[in-house]
């Protein structure tokens, strides 16, 4: 895998409109299309990242969303695609949930993802969420990571939400310990603007930087911080940007994320 910070999707008014209470506090909107690029400068020799990718949501009732992904890469000299599909579901007022799965070509991208994540609202004011989720990942050469991810997101006063977490890996052949945390701030409101910031760091078991057997790098630690703006120019479209740097002891990324969204 590339990195184990990634995840299937960073659509933040979608995730924030789910924690807070159910697809329906989506505006009203049915949909989503949003299309965009994406560029990251690596040091040391690895050369640039670049992405075109296609995102998009459906709203089929007031508690479920689906969404896809189609994603068009190029990483360490190679070239890859990703596909993605998945759904959020609410429950009732305090549980909602949501399931996920990825398949991708390319050395970069796994073979195979799934991810599983349940929500559930505490407290008289039902403002703090807890999270637990479980991902399945399948490299093509037999590696094989499963995890457990466990997090808490406080809905404070004046649109602001804290996060933090952890995220317990195991990584086969091996049984290689890989645990991550991470930490994030985000402020905003719908139709208006959101901005975002995240911390994660940790272990990572392995890492392909190439197609051969010896292009692996193994049993290390690395952190990314990352900064989000989704802003809305009128209330059914916008741009989000998105700002990432990485590092490890082998290299550092640094790059921007630049995508227009339509709602319908």
């Amino acid at each position: 895998m590339t990195h184990k910070f990634s995840t299937h999707s960073s659509w933040l008014a979608m995730l924030l409109a789910m924690a807070a209470g159910g697809a329906a506090a989506q505006g009203g909107s049915s949909g989503t299309v949003e299309a965009g690029l994406l560029h990251h400068s690596l040091s040391d020799g690895y050369g640039n990242w670049n992405q075109q990718f296609v995102r998009g949501t459906l709203r089929t009732s007031d508690a479920t969303v689906w969404n896809a992904d189609l994603v068009n890469a190029r990483q360490f000299g190679a070239h890859g695609t990703l596909v993605v599909g998945g759904v959020s579901h609410v429950f009732n007022e305090d549980w909602y949930g949501s399931l996920a799965a990825s398949s991708g070509s390319g050395f970069f991208y796994p073979q195979g993802r799934g991810d599983a994540v349940i929500n559930r609202k505490l407290g008289a004011e039902r403002n703090v969420i807890a999270t637990l989720g479980l991902t399945a990942v399948n490299a093509r050469d037999g590696h094989r990571d499963r995890s457990l991810l466990l997090g808490l997101s406080w809905y404070l006063p004046n649109a602001l939400v804290l996060q933090g977490g952890t995220r317990i890996n195991r990584s086969n052949p091996g049984g290689v310990m890989a645990n991550s945390k991470y930490v994030a701030m985000t402020w905003g409101y719908d139709k208006q603007q959101y901005l975002s910031l995240r911390y994660d760091t940790g272990e990572e078991a392995y890492q392909y930087i190439g197609a051969g057997t010896a292009d692996l790098l193994v049993n290390f630690r690395s952190n990314v911080f990352s900064g989000t703006w989704r802003k809305w120019l009128a209330p059914d479209y916008g741009f989000q940007l998105r700002a990432e740097a990485y590092h490890n002891p082998f290299y550092n990324r640094r790059g921007l994320e630049a995508a227009l969204f339509k709602e319908f």
